[in-house]
């Protein structure tokens, strides 16, 4: 519950100082908006599978591999979180049930600052460590035995 509330007022901040984004989903080759789109991607499958609110029940073949931002939509919402982007920010969310070990979910929250931009996006996936940390993470040592 102390996640979740955590996670509401994350929301609610991030909200307010985006009030003017638009946020929409592309459609399997970027084109086209959809108001959502469900990719599953197997760890052998290049493409993957998309799932768009416009055809719900209609899987379709990945447009293109999703190491390729150019041709998937997918790929191409990532290449600021996974690739430096000056104008891309994003807040990334990881939570594992203490009680269900098994359980994982996550989150990345994306949002452009370019001059003019208005776009936005929120993925949600369950990709243990995605996305990896772009620095390490220190404290004091004195910390450690805090529980940081």
């Amino acid at each position: 519950l102390r996640h979740f509330k955590l996670i509401v007022l994350s929301l609610s901040i991030l909200s307010n100082i985006t009030v003017s984004q638009n946020l929409k989903c592309s459609g399997n080759n970027g084109a086209g908006d959809a108001d959502w789109v469900i990719l599953y991607k197997g760890p052998t499958q290049a493409n993957g599978k998309v799932l768009l609110s416009t055809a719900p029940g209609n899987w379709d073949n990945g447009a293109a591999p999703l190491a390729n931002p150019a041709g998937h939509s997918f790929a191409g919402s990532l290449t600021g979180v996974v690739a430096d982007s000056p104008n891309i920010k994003f807040l990334a969310i990881r939570k594992i049930s203490i009680s269900f070990h098994a359980i994982y979910d996550a989150g990345v929250i994306i949002v452009s600052t370019a001059p003019g931009a208005n776009e936005g996006k929120w993925i949600v996936h369950t990709v243990p460590g995605f996305p990896a940390a772009k620095t390490g993470y220190n404290w004091p040592a004195a910390e450690t035995a805090k529980g940081h």
